[in-house]
C-alpha cells in the first residue's frame, strides 16, 4: 500500500543564498520569499534535468537497443514458424506479445516515480521508454484484432483492417494518457488516419472526395486539440494536423467529377492556415499555406486550359506559384513578427491622457 502524505521537495542549498541576496538588494518582497524559493528550486532542478549524467542517457539507450533485439527476434522466429501455426496460436502469440509489452511499458513507469509523474511529463527518461512500449502494445493489439475478425469475416469485407487500425489508435491514445510522447501521438494518428478509409467505405461513403474531407476534418480536430494543449507536444500535434488537412484536401482533386471540391478546399485550407498563423505564429501553419496555394495553382490552370501548358508549362507555374506564396508568406512572418513591437512602440509614443 502507497501512502498518501506529499512528498516535500528537496531544498537546493544554494536557492537560499540567492533569494537572500534578492531581497536584501530589494528585488523580491520580502513577504514572497517562499514563492521566491520555490521558483528558485524549481529552476535549478530544471538545469540539473538538463546537466543529466551519461549513465542515465545510457541506460535509456540500452533499453531501445534490448527493446530492438526483442522486436527483431521475435520477427525472426515469427516468420520461420509463422505458416506451421494455427490460426488461434498466430492469435494467441499476438495477444501475448501485446499483453507483454503493456505491462513492460507499466513496470517502466512504476519502478521510477510513478504514472503519475508519467502523465505529468516528469521521469523523462521513462516516460520515452513506455512511450515506446505502449505504442508497440497498440501495433500488436491491432494484429490481433485483425487476425482474429479476418478468420471468420469475409476476405472483401473491410471489417477486419478498419477494427485494427481502430484499435490501434485507442490503444495509442490510451498509452498517450499514461506516457505521453511523440511517438505514442503519432501512433495514435496513424490508426485515425488508416482506419478512416474502410470507416467511410463502412457507411456508404466509399469515394475519395468523402475520404478526404474525413481526413481534412479530422487534421482540424487535431489542430483543435493541439492549440487546446489537450497534445502534450503541441509542435507535433501542429504537424499532424497540417498534414491531415493538406492530405484530405489534396485527395478530394483526384475525383475527376468533382475536382471543384478539392480546389475549394485546398483553397480553405491555405486561407485557414494563413489566418491561424497571424494569431499563433507557428511554422506549421505558414508552411501548410505555401504548400496548399502551391498546389492548388497549377492544378486549377491545368484545368482551365485543358492541359495543355505541358510538362514545362506545369513546371514553369509550380516554380512561379512557389515563389509568390513563399514570398507572401515571409512578408506575412515579417509582419507578425514585427507586430508587438510596433504595437509597443505606438502605445509609448502616445501622450498620457488627463
Amino acid at each position: 500500500m502507497t501512502s498518501t502524505h506529499p512528498v516535500r521537495p528537496v531544498r537546493d542549498p544554494r536557492a537560499a543564498a540567492v533569494v537572500k541576496a534578492l531581497v536584501d538588494q530589494g528585488l523580491v518582497d520580502p513577504g514572497r520569499r517562499d514563492e521566491a524559493q520555490s521558483l528558485v528550486d524549481r529552476s535549478l532542478a530544471g538545469q540539473a534535468s538538463v546537466s543529466a549524467p551519461l549513465t542515465r542517457r545510457f541506460a535509456e539507450l540500452a533499453g531501445y537497443v534490448g527493446a530492438a533485439f526483442v522486436v527483431a527476434a521475435a520477427i525472426i522466429f515469427f516468420a520461420s514458424q509463422w505458416p506451421d501455426l494455427s490460426e488461434g496460436q498466430q492469435v494467441a502469440l499476438l495477444a501475448g506479445s501485446t499483453l507483454v509489452l503493456v505491462a513492460a511499458g507499466l513496470a517502466v513507469g512504476l519502478v521510477g516515480q510513478g504514472l503519475a509523474a508519467l502523465r505529468a511529463g516528469e521521469d523523462a527518461v521513462r516516460r520515452r521508454l513506455a512511450g515506446v512500449l505502449f505504442t508497440a502494445a497498440a501495433v500488436a493489439a491491432a494484429g490481433t484484432v485483425g487476425l482474429q475478425v479476418s478468420t471468420t469475416a469475409d476476405p472483401s469485407d473491410t471489417t477486419a483492417p478498419m477494427l485494427a487500425f481502430g484499435t490501434m489508435a485507442v490503444v495509442s491514445l490510451l498509452g498517450y494518457l499514461l506516457a505521453p510522447t511523440v511517438v505514442g501521438q503519432a501512433g495514435a494518428a496513424f490508426g485515425v488516419m488508416l482506419a478512416a478509409p474502410t470507416g467511410t467505405d463502412k457507411l456508404g461513403l466509399a469515394d475519395t472526395v468523402a475520404l478526404g474531407l474525413v481526413w481534412l476534418v479530422i487534421g482540424v480536430g487535431w489542430l483543435a486539440l493541439a492549440e487546446r494543449g489537450v497534445w502534450r507536444e503541441v509542435a507535433t500535434g501542429r504537424v499532424i494536423g497540417c498534414l491531415l488537412a493538406l492530405v484530405g484536401a489534396q485527395s478530394a482533386v483526384f475525383v475527376t467529377e468533382d475536382r471543384w471540391v478539392g480546389y475549394v478546399a485546398l483553397v480553405g485550407v491555405a486561407v485557414g492556415a494563413f489566418a491561424v498563423y497571424v494569431v499563433r505564429p507557428a511554422w506549421p501553419y505558414l508552411a501548410t499555406g505555401v504548400v496548399a496555394v502551391t498546389a492548388v495553382v497549377p492544378q486549377v490552370l491545368l484545368d482551365w486550359t485543358d492541359d495543355e501548358l505541358g510538362p514545362a508549362g506545369v513546371l514553369l507555374a509550380t516554380g512561379v506559384t512557389l515563389l509568390v506564396a513563399a514570398l507572401f508568406g515571409l512578408r506575412l512572418r515579417k509582419e507578425v513578427v514585427e507586430a508587438p513591437e510596433d504595437r509597443e512602440v505606438q502605445h509609448d509614443a502616445e501622450p498620457p491622457r488627463r
